[in-house]
């Protein structure tokens, strides 16, 4: 079995995730419906244009502990936070090759102090911020660390602080310390087994496991916590992804996945075999147009930023007691599709 590069930096569950990460807890059935059936629409926050509260091109989003709703808003060049009422509340950003500047910002993720960081695919670096919104420093070529990036794209942040990125360009999953050291690295670039091609996002499970939204092998694939390739996904029996920009783990360690190229929403178990799919191309409450970043906040709701709509949709999922086997089985392995209708890097315009 081909080996990725050897992981020195063990993931212990994730803390306050973005697009790519959230709390899993992988005890499935007992007295709790755990295994998703269904999913249904119940809001759109935003709207096209500049002024506070609506979007042009929303790619990510991150929750806090109170329901705060983050969304990086990339064509505007800013990061929005919203109540948990869905009502615009403050934001902070703004165009600029400088410290603090955002070009591209793809990437948000926040740690258990409640800091914020934000990967940018034009600058290559991750900046970060406080709460508040105040630039606090970067990494990436321009900081002083060991950080090299190339199109930086979904983040995760772990219960020890670390970043994980996925750094498109470099087609590598990395994980960073707090002083902005690289402490690990998982890809080579690829379309074989334990190989990358553009990964866009990356969630972590409560083991440590490592979930990539490979988006160039329109793919998903897992790692253990040791950086070992374990298994792909590839096909589905509703057809095969499409360049997925999205992942994240629900807290009983479903797999939630935006199929960005199909324009709807994947649901695979903790074992990863395939349950349902939800969504398809169209507008409003009923249709996806390239959904990408995806979280759940502490509601129990999934977040998903609806790139081209504009807008971050609300999702209500339900669930049903987990005792008994569910869905069909994920192949795994070397095998995938051919890729079709490749997506530019992140960065690309």
């Amino acid at each position: 079995m081909m080996k990725a590069h050897i992981i020195i930096c063990l993931a212990v569950g994730v803390a306050l995730g973005g697009a790519a990460a959230t709390a899993v807890n992988l005890t499935v059935g007992g007295d709790t419906p755990s295994i998703p059936t269904d999913a249904k629409t119940t809001a759109a926050i935003g709207g096209p244009g500049r002024a506070d509260g609506l979007f042009n091109e929303p790619v990510s989003v991150a929750l806090d502990p109170a329901g705060r709703l983050y969304v990086v808003d990339r064509r505007n060049t800013r990061v929005q936070r919203f109540d948990a009422d869905g009502l615009f509340e403050s934001g902070f950003g703004r165009f600029g090759w400088d410290g603090e500047g955002l070009l591209a910002p793809w990437g948000i993720a926040l740690d258990q102090d409640l800091y914020i960081y934000v990967s940018d695919t034009r600058r290559n670096v991750v900046q970060q911020f406080d709460y508040y919104g105040k630039f606090l420093k970067t990494f990436g070529p321009a900081a002083e660390s060991a950080a090299h990036f190339e199109a930086p794209a979904g983040l995760g942040v772990d219960n020890l602080g670390n970043v994980w990125i996925a750094d498109a360009g470099n087609h590598k999953i990395k994980c960073v310390d707090a002083s902005g050291f690289v402490s690990s690295e998982i890809g080579l670039f690829g379309g074989g087994f334990g190989n990358l091609n553009q990964p866009t996002a990356v969630a972590i499970d409560a083991e440590g496991g490592v979930a990539v939204a490979d988006t160039g092998n329109s793919r998903l694939e897992f790692f253990d916590r040791f950086g070992n390739p374990v298994a792909i996904v590839a096909d589905t029996p509703a057809g095969p992804l499409r360049n997925p920009e999205g992942i994240c783990f629900d807290r009983f360690g479903n797999v939630f996945v935006s199929d960005t190229g199909n324009d709807r929403i994947v649901v695979l178990d903790a074992g990863r075999r395939y349950l349902f799919s939800y969504g398809k191309f169209g507008s409003g409450l009923k249709g996806f147009n390239h959904p990408t970043g995806l979280t759940f906040g502490p509601d129990g709701k999934l977040y998903i930023a609806d790139t081209f709509e504009n807008a971050v949709k609300v999702i209500d999922i339900t669930y049903r007691y987990g005792a008994e086997k569910a869905g069909a089985p994920a192949p795994e392995g070397t095998t995938s599709p051919e890729p079709g209708g490749k997506d530019p890097l992140p960065g690309g315009e």
